[in-house]
């Protein structure tokens, strides 16, 4: 199977997204399809290459155009909204003029201006819902356009029987003339504000990098795609350069505009030692850095994949909406023929009020109300370091009644740090230089402390135990309790560790030549938003639990300061085993970042995990955070609710104005509603979908 990724343009409403999915996968070698109409985009999943043009060509079909690259998307956006721009004035020039000849001229010369006029309006500036109607209709896909289409050409047929006398008085050929011009105004507006809800998009889209500087061993610099930039190479960058890939800066010191990652319009001064992320710019300065992932997987690249895959994902209640706004259409139809029969045998009343159900009714509204909201937090959680692969979490995230946390690198620190010693400072600097030879995360923590790391001796490690050290005439034992179990002085360096035991559980003792001379007490601290965050949790009423593999007493400390419930010693069998049981009661969210917790991460109804966590972890995982901040845990909250009740208020909007409105327009409150004035109302609902998802980016609470 290959995923085939496309930007389509033309589309005009949901239902148009829904044509190409239900066509594309009807064809052979296809076995599924998803479309975005909120970013003009679609992924087919292809059971051969051959399968491809099959795709394009049923696309083109459809009468929707294939843009094949972020130029020609961004150039076709603009193009399109100055010819909408342009259909529209033109629509409104015209349609004013129809209707002052027809409030204030009334002869043979006016009705034969308003009849060219309102030919012109509705058959120049309206020929995109006319096209895309007749597409639709012999692809049997009913849509927007299908409304506008027929209720702008019945007012135009009916004028005309008028004009020519054969029934009725009134001409409504300024009615058919307005209808396209409140369509087109609101069709002009909802596409600027949707360019506007994509800038981030396009941004990420626009930083991709075409060639790097890397500098070979032999000195000399060479210049290629970044696309072939590899693990470890070494690249220089120079003022106005983008880097092309992640990477650790060994030389030099730059300004960087990392907006693109968090937003901040001000640079960020990075220095040697430092990281430095695919995507970031240099405002001034240089820098040589080594990169630590080939440019196709950085986190720029992750981010452009997630957006896009983001933008297409499709919640059970955005596909419930999109069948609903399928059979929608239809509805209408039959319900505007059955208004027209009612009100006969006054004809001029019938056509009036089932022209006015055609207009005014508008599954864009509903269709809108879900994906574009999405989107927009989608953008919002990225700016914030947050990047959800799967939006469905938002929804399960409200949900959340149970948090699981792994210790280690989730609520502590995934480094060790010494806490307090009893040794002398020549015996803890000899204790330091020794352990800069191990790997072992104890004696690193250690070993940090060293001013010197050349040893002339020999090591000898102890599994499980520790290490000894020879050097000259003197034999040093560094480890646990086990492995200096024979030394003398031992229980002086024993109570002092115990009198460290709350705070700092981790024990190092150190011997030398059959004496303990003391003992170095490590503690793993909690990370600084850890309380802050057990605390948040617990004012939503979710509970929270610990569960780690690593021993009884240290598990038991950090708990303790967080004032939660905790297991010990399990192993990956048993976090899934307990979960699995948790979740007859509740719906839980997993926190972890170790290869053990894959498993967990994966059948969690929701899980997070860090950028810095194992790759098997967040292959697993619904969100990641791109920086080991635990404030972030409380921002996806937020963000889950706040995009819950945008959602809320669309789909309420969407289905209260329908609700009301097609009665209104029907005459069920004696109210007669012009058709113009009833294509206005039906771009205003839409743009009210819009404008209320918008909020969700302008929010300056996160």
């Amino acid at each position: 199977m290959e995923e085939y990724r496309l930007k389509i343009g033309k589309m005009s409403c949901v239902n148009c997204a829904n044509a190409i999915e239900n066509a594309t996968r009807k064809l052979e070698g296809v076995e599924d399809a998803s479309i975005s109409y909120t970013n003009m985009s679609g992924v087919f999943l292809l059971k051969n290459d051959t399968a491809k043009q099959s795709v394009k060509d049923k696309i083109s079909q459809l009468g929707f155009s294939i843009l094949q690259d972020e130029l020609n998307i961004e150039n076709a956006k603009q193009k399109e909204l100055k010819r909408l721009k342009f259909k529209l004035l033109f629509a409104f020039i015209l349609s004013s003029v129809i209707m002052a000849f027809e409030m204030f001229v009334f002869n043979t010369f006016s009705y034969n201006l308003q009849l060219i006029l309102s030919f012109v309006v509705i058959f120049y500036c309206g020929f995109d819902f006319f096209f895309s109607a007749l597409k639709g209709l012999r692809h049997k896909n009913l849509t927007m356009n299908t409304l506008v289409a027929l209720g702008s050409l019945s007012a135009f047929l009916y004028s005309l029987c008028v004009y020519f006398g054969l029934f009725g008085e009134h001409l409504y050929f300024s009615g058919a003339a307005m209808i396209i011009s409140f369509v087109l105004l609101g069709k002009f507006i909802e596409e600027k504000t949707k360019n506007k809800a994509q800038i981030y998009q396009n941004k990420l889209q626009n930083l991709e990098t075409k060639k790097a500087r890397i500098l070979l061993e032999n000195g000399e610099i060479k210049e290629l795609s970044s696309s072939f930039v590899k693990t470890d190479d070494i690249l220089l960058l120079s003022q106005n350069e983008v880097s092309p890939v992640d990477g650790l800066i060994l030389e030099g010191r730059a300004e960087v505009d990392m907006s693109f990652l968090n937003g901040e319009f001000m640079p960020v001064l990075k220095k040697a030692g430092e990281s430095i992320e695919a995507g970031a710019m240099i405002i001034s300065g240089n820098l040589k850095l080594k990169a630590s992932k080939k440019a196709m997987d950085s986190t720029l690249e992750q981010l452009k994949d997630l957006v896009f895959r983001a933008s297409l994902f499709k919640s059970p209640l955005m596909r419930l909406i999109d069948k609903i706004s399928a059979y929608f259409v239809g509805f209408i139809l039959i319900l505007a023929l059955l208004v027209f029969l009612f009100y006969l045998p006054n004809l001029e009343k019938a056509f009036l009020h089932a022209l006015a159900v055609l207009l005014i009714s508008c599954p864009c509204a509903l269709g809108l109300a879900t994906p574009l909201a999405l989107a927009l937090a989608f953008e919002k959680g990225a700016r914030n370091f947050i990047l959800l692969k799967n939006p469905a979490a938002l929804e399960i995230l409200s949900q959340i009644k149970l948090v699981l946390f792994d210790k280690t690198g989730t609520l502590t620190q995934n480094t060790l740090s010494v806490f307090k010693h009893n040794l002398s400072e020549e015996n803890f600097l000899k204790l330091a230089q020794i352990q800069t030879q191990s790997s072992h995360p104890i004696a690193k923590a250690i070993a940090k402390k060293s001013k010197e790391s050349t040893l002339k001796g020999e090591i000898t490690h102890q599994i499980g135990k520790g290490l000894i050290y020879k050097e000259d005439e003197n034999t040093y034992l560094i480890g646990n309790e086990e492995l200096v179990k024979d030394t003398k002085e031992l229980e002086k360096t024993r109570e002092f560790l115990n009198t460290c035991d709350e705070f700092a559980p981790i024990r190092v003792y150190f011997a030398k030549n059959g004496v303990c001379l003391g003992g170095v007490a490590l503690q793993n601290a909690l990370k600084k938003d850890a309380k802050e965050l057990i605390n948040f949790l617990n004012l939503q009423h979710i509970k929270s639990v610990i569960l780690s593999g690593d021993n009884e007493k240290s598990v038991a400390k950090i708990a303790k300061e967080l004032q939660i419930d905790f297991h010990a010693k399990m192993t990956p069998k048993d976090k899934l085993n307990f979960l699995q049981k948790e979740q007859e009661q509740y719906k839980i969210l997993f926190i972890g970042d170790g290869l053990n917790d894959a498993a967990a991460l994966q059948k969690a109804d929701l899980s997070i995990s860090f950028g810095e966590a194992s790759e098997l972890a967040k292959q697993n995982t619904d969100i990641i955070l791109m920086r080991e901040d635990l404030t972030l845990i409380k921002l996806c909250f937020h963000l889950a609710k706040r995009t819950k009740h945008i959602i809320k208020l669309n789909l309420f909007w969407a289905f209260s104005y329908n609700l009301f409105s097609i009665p209104l327009a029907a005459g069920a409150f004696s109210f007669s509603l012009s058709p113009h004035f009833a294509a206005l109302m039906m771009s205003l609902s839409s743009l009210a979908v819009v404008l209320n998802s918008l909020r969700l980016k302008m929010d300056k609470t996160f």
